[in-house]
Formats: structure tokens, C-alpha cells, sequence
């Protein structure tokens, strides 16, 4: 637990000490009955059978109500005290008390992360010189420029080329020879130039010297190998290229976080450069493989960039809202069998077949069909003001009567919000304080009640035990002093941390 939520009970304590002697006032100057235990406010876990000081901060001790003595029959046992308290309209408001019912209410899991903007792998392509030759013209000479499928890229002489054309027309004027000329044109398309070129060459019998190159996608030129005037080899890279209008953003998920994390999940994506616009995509893949030294799996998103804002480089913000189910666990997307294109998302279809936009081949989306309905999305909620949790104990207290509160350890599903899923312990309607809880579960423990560090109640204590876990063995309670209580204080226990 941490020391701010220490803290904060503490400082509970002190007033639900101040609430108690306002409800014990009554009780002051009257003779202590047999049975009764008395308490201190700071150091609950001091129970003396007698009214006096504390003996460690020498504070007035309180009755604790909860335990004064009850008439019993002959050959009955003592009745256990019941955890219940009860507050006056009076108390409640010094209290401070607030509650509000526990209703069913539809819920979403939050998940926040980083990432990066990175090309799309799958629409990157590299444009290589086929054969030997030396570069006469750059028409694409820097890096960044946007070309389309069929710019001229580069104008290039090569002896091959040149004699491959030769080749063609000798077979075009020769006699007739349809398999010799249909490999002459192969060769020419396999070596790099257009079905136009070639349909030009066929019709104008004229050796073209210098062959113009030309982009067979569309795409952002991101690395420059070409260079004016320079000889290329068969084979070697001229220009690299990437299509922006898809990118793709890996994001670091925690291992914590990864239940919650599917395939076709709708992701909002923020970016430094634009804060007031979002972005949207889909989880296209989760990584198999957890980064050790960071405890993070990475998972990709695919998104429409058809406008280009998104730059590959930058460092974005996500949020991924998962509908929750009652019983605690992730809500199915409902996308699962239907069909979506690598490039373009947002393309949804339920039969196979080609992108509307882009033309690519369309792949499935793994996971079920089935998408929840709405009485499994309505899940019984409690606000997470009124959980009161010590690690491993969660505890509401709930008001059964007006102004009668008792605690409710309660077994709750993950944090959605402002709200956990309730899986056991509460009902729908019943009653959960929002406010003040601490203070109440200070009285509880004042009062020797079941409260969050003492699940069966505190048992008669003595002495300053600073860090002893609230389980462990209780020491024997002091011997009831002897002489005028009030007159001489005893002397205070040493104080050992």
C-alpha cells in the first residue's frame, strides 16, 4: 500500500476519532459496566477494561460501543459484536458521508500507450536497374519527391537494350517468326520498359539509344542511388520508394495490458504536430514475442494516411477502448471472418475479393463473428471512490438501514474508468458509501470491528507496535492498574521504530 493511502487513513482516524467522541459523548462521567473496552483513537490496538489515558500518547481513551457488555441467558454463550455501525443524522454530516447505488451500466477498459509512425512494410518498393548501362538523365534527383505509377524516373543507354531492339526488328522483318519476336518483346519487358515502349518500337521500327525508366507504383521516394552520368550494373538499386497514404505504428503494450488486446480493435492515435486531431486505425498484428528488458509486446496498427500528415519518424500517443463484459474479460470485436485491405483499414467486407480503392487482395480478420449484446455490455459497476483496498483485501462499506454501514469485502474485475466490474459481493441497488469511507473504516478499527487491515477484527493489544502487519499476533494486554487512574499518569512505553 502506498504511504499517500497510509497517510490518508491516518488522518481518517484522527477525525473518525472526533465523529466516535461526538457519538460517546453521552457516555462521559458514567461508571464503566463489566464487559467494557476501552481504546484509544491513535492506537486502536490498546484495549483496556478501564477508562483512563493511553498508555503510549497519554490521550483520554474512548468506550468502544461495540463491545460493552450484553445480558446473556443461562448457558448461552457471549453473542459475537455485530459489524454495524450506526451513525446520526449529526455524525454523518461531520462524517462527511456520501453513498450512492450500485447499478448495471455499460463500461469501458482503458488502455494508454506509445508508439511510433513506421513505413508500411508491405507497401515499400525498390527500382533497380535490370541491365548495364549508364544514366543520361535524372529526372528524380532528391529525395521526398511523390511520383506516380508511370513518372519517368531516368533516362538510361545501355548496348544490351539497344541490341535487344535490334533483335526485334530483325525478326519483324524477317520471315515470319512468332515465337522468335514474342521473346524478343519478353526480354524487353523483363529488362524494364513499358508495354508502350515496346508497341512503339513495333510500329515505328526505329532503335530507341537512350530508354526512359518509369515507376511501376505509386509512392514517396525515400533513398536516392542514382546519379547523373553514372554507370549502373544489372541488379543495381536506383531509387527506394514508400507509399504514405498507408502507415503503419507499432505500440508498446504492457504485459499487464495484453488480455485486453485483439485483432481488428479500433485504435485513436494522437500526434505531437497536430493535438487538436485524432487519428484512427486497426490492430493488424501482435507480436509473438515479449521485450524483456521492457516488459512490452508490440503491436501494430495500420492507418489510412491518404492525407499525409503522419510522417514516418514521429512519436505518437494512442488509446484503446475495450468494452467490458460482466464477467470481467474483453468484449469480442464482432470483426472476426470479415475482410479488410492492408492498405486502406477502413475497408470492411464481408465476402472476399479486391480493395475498392487499391485493388489488393482482401484478408481476413482472425477472431469470432460474434459481437455482445447489449445485456452482456450492461455490467454491474461500483464506483472505484468507494473501494477501499489494502492490497490484497478490496472492501466497500455498504448502508443496509439509514445510517447503519457495514463492511462488504467484495471480488471486483478490472478497473474500467471511474468504475470496477463487480464479479461477487454486491448486489444491484444496494448502497456503497463514496465518501468518508476511510472514516468509517477508522471507526470500525477503533471499535474493534472488522475493518480492511483486520478482517476478523482487532484482538486486545499493547504497547507501540510501528510496522507490525495487521495480522500478526497481538501482544498480551496490560494488567488493570491499581490506585486512582486519573491521578498519575503511567509512564509511557518506549518508543522503538
Amino acid at each position: 500500500m502506498s504511504a499517500s493511502s497510509i497517510h490518508r487513513i491516518l488522518l481518517a482516524s484522527i477525525a473518525a476519532a472526533l465523529v466516535f467522541v461526538s457519538l460517546s459523548c453521552d457516555d462521559a462521567g458514567t461508571p464503566a459496566p463489566a464487559g467494557q473496552v476501552w481504546t484509544c483513537s491513535m492506537h486502536p490496538q490498546v484495549r483496556l477494561p478501564k477508562s483512563g489515558k493511553c498508555p503510549i500518547c497519554e490521550m483520554p481513551l474512548i468506550l468502544t460501543k461495540a463491545t460493552a457488555a450484553t445480558p446473556k441467558k443461562e448457558g448461552q454463550a457471549s453473542p459475537e459484536p455485530e459489524a454495524m455501525l450506526t451513525l446520526s443524522e449529526h455524525a454523518r454530516a461531520m462524517a462527511s458521508v456520501e453513498t450512492v447505488p450500485v447499478q448495471r451500466r455499460q463500461i469501458t477498459h482503458e488502455i494508454r500507450a506509445v508508439g511510433k509512425v513506421q513505413y508500411n512494410e508491405s507497401a515499400l518498393a525498390v527500382i533497380n536497374s535490370r541491365v548495364e548501362g549508364y544514366i543520361e538523365k535524372l529526372y528524380v534527383d532528391f529525395t521526398g519527391v511523390q511520383v506516380k505509377k508511370g513518372d519517368h524516373l531516368v533516362e538510361i543507354y545501355s548496348p544490351d537494350l539497344v541490341l535487344a531492339q535490334k533483335e526485334l526488328l530483325v525478326g519483324l522483318e524477317g520471315p515470319a517468326n512468332n515465337a522468335l519476336i514474342e521473346a524478343s518483346k519478353l526480354k524487353l519487358l523483363r529488362w524494364g520498359l513499358t508495354q508502350e515502349q515496346v508497341d512503339d518500337l513495333v510500329q515505328k521500327r526505329k532503335v530507341s539509344e537512350r530508354v526512359t525508366l518509369f515507376s511501376p507504383i505509386n509512392g514517396t521516394v525515400t533513398e536516392r542511388m542514382a546519379v547523373q552520368q553514372a554507370m549502373v550494373k544489372s541488379g543495381e538499386m536506383l531509387y527506394k520508394l514508400a507509399n504514405l497514404e498507408s502507415l503503419w505504428v507499432y505500440l508498446d503494450i504492457y504485459e499487464s495490458e495484453l488480455g485486453w488486446v485483439q485483432q481488428g480493435q479500433d485504435v485513436t492515435i494522437q500526434a505531437e504536430a497536430y493535438p487538436s486531431e485524432s487519428f484512427t486505425g486497426r490492430i493488424w498484428f501482435i507480436n509473438p514475442v515479449l521485450t524483456e528488458e521492457s516488459r512490452t509486446v508490440k503491436v501494430l496498427v495500420n492507418i489510412a494516411n491518404t492525407d499525409q500528415k503522419l510522417k514516418p519518424g514521429m512519436f505518437v500517443s494512442a488509446m484503446i477502448r475495450v468494452r467490458v463484459l460482466a464477467d470481467g474479460k474483453a468484449a469480442p470485436t464482432g470483426l472476426g471472418g470479415q475482410f479488410t485491405c492492408q492498405m486502406h483499414p477502413q475497408i470492411l467486407q464481408a465476402q472476399a475479393g479486391a480493395c475498392p480503392r487499391c485493388g489488393m487482395a482482401l484478408t481476413v480478420i482472425p477472431g469470432g463473428k460474434t459481437k455482445s449484446t447489449d445485456a452482456e455490455l450492461n455490467v454491474l459497476a461500483v464506483p472505484i471512490a468507494a473501494v477501499l483496498d489494502s492490497g490484497t483485501r478490496k472492501l466497500v462499506y455498504v448502508e443496509h438501514a439509514q445510517g447503519q454501514f457495514m463492511p462488504m469485502e467484495v471480488k471486483l474485475g478490472p478497473r474500467a474508468g471511474d468504475y470496477y466490474s463487480v464479479l461477487a459481493g454486491l448486489k444491484e441497488g444496494e448502497k456503497v458509501a463514496v465518501r468518508g469511507n476511510f472514516l468509517l473504516d477508522s471507526q470500525f478499527q477503533i471499535q474493534g470491528l472488522p475493518s480492511l487491515f483486520y478482517a476478523k477484527g482487532q484482538a486486545p493489544a499493547a504497547g507501540h507496535q510501528h510496522g507490525a502487519p495487521p495480522e500478526s499476533k497481538p501482544a498480551v494486554a496490560p494488567a488493570a492498574a491499581t490506585g486512582h487512574e486519573g491521578h498519575a499518569s503511567p509512564k509511557p512505553v518506549e518508543h522503538k521504530h
